[in-house]
């Protein structure tokens, strides 16, 4: 039997451990690989599915779910919004302190009865100089409305009146007359038609000092325009 030298069999030893892992590699390469090389071990069919979090190759490649997000880019509520592009305030026409008012709810055909003085009318009797100090100061109240308008969020600075405000009342006025059929109204009628249309709220009490406020200032302001 032929003795081998310690120090070549160490050699020997190590070169066929060398060459047995080369083979290891070369074999678990070809088993991943496969017929569509190294990019199909991230294939949805390969041995990488499922264990993606293996190697940086399976990391960066292997989402099977990538792609298919049904909610990406696509917010199935974008277009059916029910409120999109239908305000009915958005268009120009639609302006509540126009005469047509459009934007306040349309009046039923009793509507102007809230709006026209009841029979036996006595209205609330004053101090006339108090009187228009308190119409002014409810003049800029917007709690009096319902939409946080004012009387003074349609006729700031003057704005919004006709030529025919000059007109002593009871006289037509258009809001009045498209809206609630009125021909002429008095001055304390008008208020209570703002109040109802642009100021989308409830007359004020016929007999109340709030009625009588708002109409010796609304004359007071008249009398600027004749």
């Amino acid at each position: 039997m032929t003795t081998i030298h310690p120090l070549r069999q160490a050699i020997r030893t190590s070169h066929d451990h060398r060459r047995t892992t080369w083979w290891s590699a070369v074999l678990m390469t070809a088993m991943l690989a496969g017929p569509g090389g190294a990019a199909a071990a991230c294939g949805p069919c390969s041995p990488c599915k499922g264990k993606c979090g293996a190697t940086q190759q399976c990391k960066a490649k292997c989402n099977p779910c990538s792609g298919k997000n049904p909610c990406s880019g696509k917010n199935p509520c974008a277009a059916k919004n029910p409120c999109a592009t239908k305000n009915p305030c958005a268009t120009k026409s639609c302006n509540s302190c126009a005469a047509t008012g459009q934007c306040a709810a349309k009046p039923n055909p009793c509507a102007a009865k809230r709006v026209t003085r009841p029979a036996g009318y006595q209205p609330y009797e004053g101090n006339p100089c108090a009187l228009v100090a308190t119409g002014e100061k409810l003049f800029n109240d917007t709690s009096l409305s319902s939409n946080g308008l004012s009387c003074s969020s349609c006729h700031n600075d003057g704005a919004g009146y006709k030529a025919t405000f000059a007109d002593a009342y009871p006289h037509s006025v258009a809001m009045a007359q498209n809206i609630f059929g009125m021909e002429s109204v008095h001055m304390d009628e008008m208020v209570q038609v703002c109040m109802v249309q642009p100021m989308a709220d409830e007359p004020l009490p016929w007999d109340s000092e709030e009625l009588a406020a708002l109409t010796a200032y609304m004359l007071k302001v008249q009398e600027q325009w004749q």
